[in-house]
């Protein structure tokens, strides 16, 4: 475990219900070139991604693509 970890593993000490990983995709949408990238390459782009919560509501996650890994960031 790390130095702030309070748990060996991220889902331990967790409600299930509550578990980011268990959530549905509903939509991902490209919102143009990121504004404030982390380098100088060119060709970031930012993304919205949004995924329904089993307490029945919907969360909207930004996030930038590396241009040459194709990650998010």
């Amino acid at each position: 475990m790390g130095p702030h970890e309070l748990w060996d593993e991220p889902w331990e000490g967790l409600p299930e219900e509550e578990a980011a990983w268990e959530w549905d995709l509903v939509d991902e949408e490209e919102n143009g070139l990121t504004k404030t990238p982390p380098n100088n390459r060119p060709g970031w782009k930012r993304w919205y991604c949004i995924y329904h919560e089993p307490r029945c509501t919907n969360i909207k996650i930004s996030a930038d693509r590396d241009p040459q890994s194709g990650k998010m960031v």
